[in-house]
């Protein structure tokens, strides 16, 4: 479902609004059908593994998008003729936000398949899809005391028991679960911008432009793999989103 309404408001003021909802599934992989990166279908005669979300599903994607002239210089309700319009006159700021669902991610797992059987990539054992996402120690997210996903200890041993003598198992996760995303992508962009008019045909702008206005800051995952030993465990920002003016 898609919502784009765009209008005028007061003079020189303008908004638009684009609001996505989607919800991607995917079903029916085929034989061949590469899963999470690599293999085929982990077990053919247990489809519904692979009846997932898509792995590019973005729930909600939210922009917002204005311009806003300034009531200020020729034409316009303050300081409209004389000196005093050159300069505070004919100044522009528009703003840009764009707020957005994480995708979807999945656990992984270092215990093959049987080799004799398969030869597919294999995926955790698991209880539930509920929970995943570890609690926060203080308000918000500190990578340098809180994990992304619940512990190991929190999961089912990883450890097959229907092949005896092995620890190959096959997993009962589908591919991605919607209930545990990435971080959300939030952020905001300020232009400001004024056109001084030398002469007939010469013109000069000026415009300076902040991205990212509040310095917001957009973690990755690391390691998902439920046997790691940095399971969880954010060691560095996977995509930091940097306050950068340009003049």
């Amino acid at each position: 479902m898609i919502q784009s309404p765009n209008r005028g408001f007061a003079p020189g003021t303008i908004g638009n609004v684009n609001n996505n909802f989607l919800v991607s599934s995917r079903t029916n992989v085929s034989p061949n059908t590469k899963i999470s990166g690599s293999g085929t279908a982990i077990d053919h005669f247990n489809r519904g593994l692979e009846k997932s979300i898509g792995q590019f599903d973005i729930t909600h994607n939210f922009k917002f998008s204005g311009i806003y002239e300034l009531p200020f210089g020729k034409g316009k309700k303050f300081l409209n003729h004389g000196p005093a319009a050159m300069l505070p006159g004919n100044w522009r700021m528009s703003g840009i936000a764009f707020y957005s669902s994480g995708q979807p991610q999945p656990l992984g797992a270092s215990v093959g398949t049987p080799s004799v059987l398969f030869a597919a990539g294999n995926r955790p054992l698991i209880s539930t899809y509920d929970g995943w996402g570890a609690p926060t120690k203080g308000g918000s997210f500190d990578p340098s005391v809180d994990t992304l996903v619940q512990p190991a200890s929190f999961f089912p041993a990883q450890v097959g028991t229907q092949f005896a003598g092995t620890t190959q198992y096959f997993g009962n996760m589908t591919r991605y679960n919607p209930k545990f995303r990435q971080f959300p992508n939030l952020t905001e962009n300020l232009p400001l911008y004024k056109g001084f008019v030398i002469k007939e045909g010469i013109k000069v702008d000026f415009r300076a432009e902040a991205f990212n206005l509040f310095n917001r800051t957009r973690f990755g995952t690391r390691s998902l793999t439920i046997q790691s030993q940095t399971f969880g465990k954010l060691q560095s920002s996977g995509d930091l989103l940097n306050k950068r003016p340009q003049y």
